[in-house]
């Protein structure tokens, strides 16, 4: 703590004698806002700490001392007191199923969310929404929770669900491993008719052929099982998806890139959004292919009239995401062995080729280090003809990455976009490898050694938590979902080379780094003010920090407790 606190008071001493020149530079106009009195993180190169900012329209006109911040107050200049607060820029995640995730926000249930640490409570919050809907209404949880880190150590069974719902249908999915449903589900899904279900899902059974109430598929089948029950539900996805959005900016997220969302349609009530001009936050969107075995065409076809980054301020066309060719996407596998085809390859040279040609940014999925492996022999190969640094191609998740991936990744000019998977998945990944894979997992140090440009995402809603501040303390702290496993001090981040993941770094994956991810003169107004000091904060608290004041473009898109007036204005 006292190393923190020397570094602070360092940081703002240098901070102030840095930008005051700036706050006088530009006092020929007022500013329209001016915060002062707080401890504001620039996270500029030199990791500036400032006390005020002001802002003039969209941007930011200068970062200094309060006193010089002051001098750019005129009569109608409206004056921010922050009483100390720590100011951020605006939370960027970089990888964050947000348009799928937030089209159903409204209707899940949430067992991440109020500290759930029993299974009684979090079967409790189920039984509320089920009455707050009524007999027949569907109810689940839909990922983002762990057996451990409830006191009784386990899931649901689906007899509890049958007991505890026995007018309600209701599912539980466990990530992307398993599913389970109680009576009035199995009824509903028609499980007791395969034919009806989507490919890849498997039904358990018991010993007369009646289906159990445990459903096992993946990432494709378990999301298609999920959109019939959102189909039944006659969920409003546009207002359930801005809902989500506002609730990101209460915990100060002001961007976000989406690597994959899925067919056309789903992309819809965004777009509506964007059109009334009601997106409180940025989007960066990425298409994946949804077509198997003949990728390249279906990508050539369906991008043929979007050229790379189109797009506003607030809507962007970041490429082809995450999916680009279905055989060389390794899934949720947690060990080795991932060997795809030699077809697969080819059609992975054809798409990326493509892309690189057309100047797309691309992001591609490797959970493990063999499909890394495997995809860097093919953008080798592109990158013997094409400059996939410019491009600013990134690979994502990669939990078990080893020192020569990140060696090739280099040589390529990739950058490492890191999720949070491991705080629920470290457990698996160390039984599928061993503990000291576990305990380096996801491998941001190596990646950082390697000088690779890493960026941060959460893969929220099914395997991460939305709002980035759980990821930041499992970054820092290294705990694993119920303290099952900790990540090696060695390869723990310190809390602002953590925060630079969701700012500074993340503004640059989408070529924002000239105008946003940082707090300095010239730049967009994007910034959240903290309910807790982030520097100083006990670690096991950092996952509760939330914002009480956000904005974008200067616009206020959230504000509470001594902030909730200042929304109206």
């Amino acid at each position: 703590m006292r190393c923190i606190a020397r570094a602070l008071a360092h940081a703002m001493a240098v901070g102030c004698l840095v930008a005051a020149s700036g706050a006088q530079a530009q006092a020929g106009a007022y500013a329209d806002r001016i915060l002062v009195n707080g401890t504001v993180l620039t996270m500029n190169a030199t990791d500036t700490v400032a006390q005020a900012l002001a802002i003039r329209g969209d941007r930011i006109a200068a970062v200094g001392t309060s006193r010089d911040i002051r001098r750019l107050a005129g009569p109608r200049t409206e004056v921010i007191d922050l009483g100390g607060r720590t100011v951020i820029p605006g939370l960027i995640d970089t990888h964050i199923h947000a348009i799928r995730g937030g089209q159903s926000y409204a209707f899940e249930t949430y067992w991440y969310e109020g500290e759930t640490t029993s299974l009684a409570a979090g079967l409790e919050l189920l039984r509320k929404t089920a009455l707050s809907r009524g007999p027949g209404k569907w109810v689940a949880v839909t990922g983002s929770w762990h057996p451990d880190q409830f006191t009784e150590k386990r899931a649901p069974t689906p007899a509890e669900l049958t007991a505890l719902l026995p007018d309600n249908p209701a599912y539980v999915q466990y990530l992307y491993d398993y599913a389970l449903v109680n009576a009035r589900a199995i009824e509903a899904l028609k499980l007791d008719q395969p034919d009806a279900l989507p490919p890849g899902i498997r039904v358990e059974r018991d010993s007369e052929g009646r289906p159990t109430g445990r459903i096992f598929g993946a990432i494709r089948p378990l999301s298609a099982l999920f959109g019939r029950i959102l189909a039944q539900s006659q969920v409003d996805a546009k207002a359930s998806l801005q809902s989500f959005f506002s609730r990101l900016n209460s915990l100060g997220v002001t961007a976000l890139i989406d690597p994959t969302a899925g067919p056309g349609p789903a992309y819809d009530p965004l777009y509506a959004l964007w059109r009334e001009d009601s997106l409180s936050l940025r989007v960066g969107y990425r298409i994946p292919t949804m077509v198997a075995g003949n990728e390249a065409e279906w990508f050539r076809n369906t991008l043929a009239y979007l050229p790379p980054r189109l797009g506003d301020g607030k809507l962007r066309f970041l490429g082809p995401g995450e999916m680009l060719v279905f055989g060389m996407d390794d899934g949720v596998k947690m060990g080795p062995g991932f060997q795809p085809s030699a077809k697969d390859r080819e059609e992975l040279l054809k798409v990326a080729t493509f892309a690189a040609s057309r100047g797309y940014p691309v992001e591609i999925h490797a959970y493990t280090d063999d499909a890394a492996s495997a995809i860097l022999d093919v953008f080798e190969e592109v990158g013997k003809r094409h400059d996939l640094g410019k491009l600013r191609w990134a690979m994502a998740h990669l939990n078990t990455g080893k020192p020569e991936t990140f060696r090739r990744m280099k040589a390529l000019g990739l950058s490492y976009t890191v999720q949070m998977g491991p705080y629920f998945e470290a457990g698996a990944i160390g039984h599928a490898n061993d503990h000291h894979v576990a305990e380096a997992a996801p491998p941001v140090r190596l990646a950082l050694q390697h000088g690779l440009k890493v960026a941060g995402g959460t893969d929220a809603t099914r395997i991460g938590i939305p709002g980035v501040w759980r990821a930041l303390e499992f970054h820092v702290g290294g705990y694993s979902i119920g303290k099952e496993v900790r990540r090696k001090e060695d390869f723990r981040l310190s809390r602002l080379e953590a925060l630079r993941l969701y700012t500074a770094n993340a503004a640059w994956i989408s070529f924002d780094e000239a105008s946003r991810g940082t707090l300095e003169a010239g730049k967009l107004a994007d910034l959240a003010v903290l309910d807790k000091p982030y520097l100083t904060v006990p670690v096991e608290d950092i996952h509760r920090i939330r914002s009480v004041l956000t904005m974008v473009d200067g616009k206020v898109v959230h504000a509470d407790g001594g902030f909730a007036a200042r929304k109206a204005r």
